[in-house]
């Protein structure tokens, strides 16, 4: 019994995420950081798509803050490649019928489906994106500022790990010309 416990143990230590995994990589030196222009907060055309291109600023925060927020919020983020299709439920079956089940069709619904299908994913993974990252960072204390869609495009840079620090470098800036945004929408 002792040698299970003590196995149990070690095993458990072994696949713990170690300290040196939870932390942040350093940020980069913000004098060669390059964010777009991130002005033009007021227009009516901005700011009603503002709940879909929008950045976070925070007063008094730091840039090395900043970066360690947002980094630590991007754990959160759907993988790179992922789609945003509803993941299926496969059911356990036992071994005697496993060779009988036929995988899915990759596209059942045809080239038609297939177009209808890439058409609505982009803004869904965006969104998903958007929503993840906004969950995160609204507790601590950011609010969202709009921005034009080119602009939001540069800063957040397909969500790569470099828009980290573009997007520590917008959220530590100076204060934004517009209103924030509500938090409702």
């Amino acid at each position: 019994m002792g040698l299970r416990v003590a196995c149990a143990s070690l095993m458990l230590i072994a696949t713990a995420p170690s300290g040196l995994a939870q932390t942040a990589a350093e940020p980069p030196d913000p004098g060669t950081v390059t964010i777009p222009d991130l002005s033009g907060g007021r227009d009516p055309a901005v700011v009603s798509n503002g709940w879909k291109y929008f950045y976070f600023w925070r007063a008094d925060t730091s840039y090395a803050e900043a970066y360690a927020d947002i980094a630590d919020c991007y754990r959160f983020m759907p993988a790179p490649n992922a789609t945003a299709s509803v993941p299926r439920f496969v059911p356990w079956e036992e071994a005697a019928s496993v060779a009988t089940v036929q995988p899915p069709a990759i596209q059942p619904y045809g080239i038609v489906g297939a177009v209808i299908g890439e058409i609505i994913a982009g803004p869904l993974v965006r969104r998903a994106h958007q929503s993840r990252l906004r969950r995160c960072m609204e507790p601590r204390g950011y609010q969202r500022y709009p921005l034009q869609e080119r602009r939001w495009e540069e800063l957040t840079d397909n969500f790569s790990p470099a828009s980290i620090a573009m997007q520590a470098k917008a959220a530590s800036g100076p204060r934004p010309d517009g209103d924030p945004l509500p938090e409702d929408r």
